[in-house]
């Protein structure tokens, strides 16, 4: 018997195949919660459909919009309309101010932006024809303000951060809820790239998907963890610009971040 319940019947879960995503699918599952998981075709996906009955794989690119809303329409076809949909699929790309990735900025915008929006475009219509749903989308704390070798996956989530605040002021009164998750840094292979000395309070997946769902079930506008990297990076977010930057520099020569 599942130690917990939740209060979603359907959670459609974007970026499922990736360590938190396919960690909060489990927790969901095991306690009784319908996954619909999606992500690109690939054996994490087989592994994660496979690793219980209440999941089941809808394979398509959340970069793909028109596969997407297809994707959407099949789970609720099969399993039912939609409560949660958790659009959860990113990436991180390291910036190099001395060697730019272009290519690897757009691909970063691109997935962790637009693989969003399409997700929204996706399922939003039939929340709001039926009056009711959850949207859950992933950003990070690093999109509250610039940090040094992070330009791509930063600004890709100061996007994500500021179309949540639009849909949250657009979506009241329709009955439909908006949380935007706003981790700092977990141990996943998405950031592996980034220098292990310079991950302020890392986490581990299981943390994080605990954390998560600990609070996604009160429907909060925002969900954001740790606090001590919430707190600074909001405070140095609302610093005049003149202080913000010295701020920033003292805090990286200080703890070697």
């Amino acid at each position: 018997m599942a130690d917990k319940t939740y209060p979603w019947k359907i959670a459609w879960i974007t970026g499922a195949s990736g360590a938190i995503c396919g960690e909060i699918a489990q927790r969901l599952a095991k306690a009784g919660v319908k996954v619909a998981a999606t992500a690109r075709p690939s054996e994490k996906l087989d592994e994660l459909a496979a690793s219980s009955p209440s999941i089941t794989a809808f394979p398509a690119d959340v970069l793909d919009v028109e596969a997407l809303k297809a994707c959407a329409a099949k789970v609720e076809a099969e399993l039912g309309p939609i409560d949660l949909a958790l659009l959860g699929a990113g990436m991180y790309v390291p910036f190099d101010i001395r060697n730019i990735d272009t290519e690897g900025f757009r691909q970063t915008m691109a997935l962790n932006v637009d693989g969003v929006l399409n997700g929204i475009a996706a399922e939003l219509p039939a929340m709001l024809e039926r009056g009711e749903g959850h949207l859950a989308i992933m950003g990070s704390l690093f999109g509250y303000a610039g940090w040094p070798g992070n330009g791509s996956y930063g600004a890709s989530k100061a996007a994500v951060i500021n179309l949540a605040e639009s849909l949250k002021l657009e979506l009241r009164g329709t009955g439909i809820d908006i949380t935007l998750i706003n981790p700092g840094f977990v141990d996943t292979p998405l950031n592996a790239s980034y220098d292990p000395k310079k991950k302020l309070f890392v986490m581990s997946k299981e943390r994080c998907a605990r954390k998560i769902l600990e609070k996604l079930p009160k429907r909060p506008y925002e969900i954001a963890f740790p606090p001590q990297v919430e707190i600074f990076l909001k405070t140095v977010r609302n610093l005049p610009r003149a202080a913000s930057f010295p701020v920033v520099r003292w805090f990286i020569k200080a703890t070697g971040a």
